[in-house]
């Protein structure tokens, strides 16, 4: 069996066409809850999505309570930090019982200590190339360097995974990818995805092609 059938898949940045991605059966859904981002998803989002997926709310520095107020209004799954939220931050979420993804970008790494640090607050790591932007940039980073840390949660990678780049997953002999996140290179415009890409996508996952 290929290692991509072993490996979720989650579908970031959706606005648009929720429904028809729906249809394709994603693990995990991510929408976009930054105002400052072009797939932000507005005041119109509706929670009403039919869907097995996880939805995954996005979030970059904002308080607290507006974190709250999302995940409850749209009945998120996860939250997804990726600003810089410290581990305070963290703590304050989970005592309300709100499973957490925490974002890592740059080709900078965090350090181990920062990692084990954040280690017992958070559900998942995600891994995703840094720009001002804070996501969706279709930048690839040298997943490679992940090798030199010690990571004890499942693993979400990111930072421009497209048709063209995806088997190089394979080659990343001795670290263990729980999900992949793709969002721009799957997309017509912000917040619209390219249906005929993530169908392709879904084939090459399950080894059918």
């Amino acid at each position: 069996m290929s290692k991509l059938a072993n490996i979720k898949l989650k579908v970031c940045g959706l606005r648009d066409n929720i429904d028809e991605v729906a249809a394709l059966e994603p693990d995990f859904m991510g929408f976009i809850c930054y105002d400052k981002s072009p797939r932000f998803i507005g005041e119109s989002f509706s929670k009403n999505i039919n869907t097995k997926a996880i939805k995954v709310g996005v979030f970059v520095n904002q308080p607290v309570d507006e974190v709250l107020d999302l995940v409850r209004k749209h009945q998120f799954d996860f939250v997804q930090l990726h600003g810089s939220e410290n581990v305070d931050y963290c703590v304050e979420l989970k005592a309300y019982d709100i499973k957490l993804i925490k974002v890592f970008a740059g080709n900078k790494l965090p350090d181990q200590f920062e990692i084990d640090a954040f280690l017992p607050f958070v559900d998942y790591f995600l891994f995703d190339t840094k720009l001002e932007t804070h996501g969706g940039t279709g930048m690839t980073f040298d997943w490679n360097n992940l090798k030199t840390l010690t990571i004890k949660k499942p693993i979400f990678l990111s930072g421009g995974l497209s048709l063209d780049n995806i088997e190089s997953i394979k080659e990343l002999q001795g670290l263990e990818i729980f999900a992949i996140d793709v969002n721009s290179k799957f997309e017509i415009s912000p917040g619209r995805k390219d249906i005929e890409k993530l169908k392709s996508l879904k084939k090459l996952m399950t080894h059918e092609i």
